[in-house]
């Protein structure tokens, strides 16, 4: 029974379920049906009648022409990296990759998110620095990279602003570090998830706007990001500077 030798294990609110989508699209990868199983979050990971319930996500034999089995958590992605030593000791040495976003617009992303699932009141301007559900801290991700590597150095990140900026070049250079032909049609990477507004609209919120951040609550947001930002460039050998700039 296969157990899982790719993840995608960060960071929340930066496409991972569009990438979990794309690239179970492909007939080298299964992705389990299921999105963020949380597996490694929870105390008893280790607990045999666990692992058992675990694997039912993945086929009880390997599939001909499959090279990776592949889940994906979001919520993994965080300091101090206990999941990364438990997934080290269940999968050993799985090949990981990382979205990053602009955590300015991540914070955004988030705090709407759990505005729509009723945790924080609606306002139309968002004006709070919180980290009630990790909103702020999940967002430091040179932090995060850094320790992450010193257990899984081979932690492969990603910036969420190509994947805008080019999806189909985007999975291309995902297939290309997999060491897999690229069999994802670019049709078929034409599609959305997590679409706040049609979540909006769907609801039953009696508002109609999405929130935006407010200018002071961005400014704030820039300069307690600012070190983690640069660090971060460090570690990719990437200038990040653009993030802690104002939107135009």
């Amino acid at each position: 029974m296969p157990l899982p030798n790719l993840l995608i294990v960060g960071a929340q609110k930066s496409g991972t379920t569009w990438l979990h989508r794309s690239l179970g699209k492909s007939s080298h990868i299964f992705a389990t049906q299921k999105k963020e199983l949380n597996y490694f979050n929870k105390s008893d990971f280790d607990a045999p009648e666990k692992l058992a319930e675990y694997a039912t996500n993945f086929p009880a034999e390997p599939i001909d022409g499959v090279a990776y089995y592949m889940e994906s958590t979001p919520h993994y992605f965080k300091v101090p990296p206990i999941v990364a030593k438990r997934l080290k000791t269940i999968l050993g040495e799985p090949t990981l990759l990382a979205v990053l976003r602009n955590p300015i617009e991540r914070y955004e992303s988030a705090y709407t998110h759990h505005m729509l699932a009723g945790r924080f009141p609606y306002t139309p301007e968002i004006d709070d620095l919180v980290d009630d559900h990790k909103e702020f801290s999940l967002g430091k991700y040179g932090a995060i990279l850094e320790a992450w590597w010193k257990v899984h150095p081979d932690l492969k990140p990603y910036i969420y602003d190509d994947l805008l900026a080019d999806p189909v070049g985007f999975v291309g250079g995902v297939m290309d570090f997999l060491e897999l032909e690229n069999d994802i049609a670019p049709k078929d990477l034409d599609f959305r998830t997590n679409d706040k507004t049609v979540k909006l609209r769907r609801s039953d919120h009696e508002w109609q706007e999405l929130p935006v951040l407010s200018a002071s609550l961005r400014e704030r947001l820039a300069e307690a990001y600012a070190d983690d930002v640069a660090l971060l460039g460090e570690l990719m050998d990437r200038d990040l500077s653009h993030w802690l700039k104002p939107s135009a």
